[in-house]
């Protein structure tokens, strides 16, 4: 399949985005009281463009990921533009696990006890980076019409939320958190579908890879992510627009997981069960 695509590469954009963490400071004296209580947590000083200009960090980031596929395109123009577009979502899903597990792990503060609380720069960089991903791959979708109203509406209350965040200042630890186990799956999905297109995915790599993403999916999303959901719901300081935001993402990610486990269910349940034809 012949797929050219002209397309300027916006080179300046992509370095000022790329530069950002050169940029970022880290902040060890944080006047008045501080921001995580009980803890000695880093906090990311609010110094670097992501912070100051995040209209231009979101314009980068959503070049960035747009130029990474277009790139794909020229160089990999063999393969598909879906076969290039799930290698930009598997690197997305991949940059967004790791950076939400060093935020809520490592770096702090954890987002089951900090609720409603100031976004700091790693909250706000995970959330540049994820939006201006979210914002290419569901023009992507849209344009070549390959996915279904789900995703299309999942798309979309992501966009919603990562904007609310920006915008407030407000619930970047439980937005990244909620990325980063949404995201976790998103490397076996990926790696499961490139299986299938290049004649690999059968025996026990089959097996293996199914097994995989059910139990990431079901374990991080819908078995962590229903936990801090439920901690959100119910604490008082929440606002009413993300506890909805929430519930929509929530119902999504279960719409989700009915139609894995009857995948899986239907897969290596049901079919063990059936006795052979005598």
């Amino acid at each position: 399949i012949n797929f050219t695509v002209h397309t300027p590469f916006i080179l300046g954009a992509e370095l000022c985005f790329l530069v950002q963490a050169k940029r970022m400071s880290v902040d060890f004296d944080v006047p008045g009281e501080p921001l995580y209580a009980k803890n000695e947590d880093i906090v990311l000083a609010d110094t670097s463009i992501m912070g100051q200009l995040p209209l231009i960090a979101l314009f980068s980031s959503f070049l960035f990921w747009t130029n990474f596929y277009f790139f794909l395109c020229i160089f990999n123009r063999h393969h598909t533009p879906e076969w290039n577009c799930r290698i930009v979502t598997g690197v997305h899903g991949t940059v967004a696990t790791f950076l939400s597990f060093v935020s809520a792990f490592l770096i702090g503060p954890w987002p089951f006890s900090y609720i409603a609380q100031p976004s700091n720069q790693l909250h706000i960089t995970i959330i540049i980076i994820s939006e201006g991903y979210f914002i290419f791959d569901f023009m992507w979708c849209i344009w070549y019409m390959t996915e279904g109203p789900v995703l299309l509406a999942h798309h979309l209350v992501s966009l919603f939320g990562f904007t609310y965040v920006l915008h407030s200042g407000m619930y970047g630890s439980e937005l990244s958190a909620v990325l980063g186990g949404s995201e976790a799956s998103n490397p076996f999905l990926q790696t499961r579908w490139f299986m299938k297109e290049s004649n690999l995915y059968h025996g026990f790599a089959e097996k293996l890879i199914d097994y995989a993403f059910v139990a990431v999916f079901l374990g991080v999303r819908l078995g962590i992510g229903t936990a801090l959901h439920i901690r959100v719901q119910i604490d008082p300081a929440v606002d009413w627009i993300p506890k909805i935001g929430g519930q929509a993402f929530y119902i999504i990610s279960v719409i989700f997981g009915v139609q894995i486990v009857k995948f899986f269910t239907q897969k290596y349940i049901l079919k063990k069960s059936k006795k052979p034809k005598q």
